[in-house]
């Protein structure tokens, strides 16, 4: 059974992890995970969501745009309708050379996860 929630927390972890190592790649991916886990945990606790959509970044914020649009978890849909939100991550990211992954990149990509998880978790 899938646990969205839990597994998005999971890899934005890890890939903190693996940031603070150096190792770019690996981090830039699960951070992009970890998003995609959280916009799914958001989906599912909506009345009337039956199935969540087996789809990656970015096609998967277009169906989470349209689901959570005048509902009241409006403060996701600012984060994720952000013209620049997880810009470039790609699920297929895993086989790109080591070369294509910057610190700024990731150091992006993990704050656009954050935002989604802080908008699960409110700190």
């Amino acid at each position: 059974m899938e646990n969205y929630n839990q597994a998005g927390r999971r890899l934005h972890t890890d890939a903190d992890v693996l940031t603070s190592q150096g190792r770019y790649a690996t981090a830039s991916h699960l951070y992009g995970l970890a998003a995609e886990c959280t916009i799914k945990a958001f989906m599912q606790s909506q009345p009337g969501c039956a199935k969540i959509p087996f789809k990656h970044l970015p096609e998967l914020v277009d169906d989470a745009k349209r689901l959570l649009s005048g509902r009241t978890r409006a403060h996701l849909l600012q984060v994720i309708a952000a013209p620049d939100y997880m810009a470039a991550w790609r699920v297929e990211n895993r086989y790109w050379d080591d070369a294509c992954f910057k610190p700024e990149q990731c150091t992006k990509y993990r704050a656009d996860s954050y935002k989604v998880l802080a908008c699960l978790h409110p700190v």
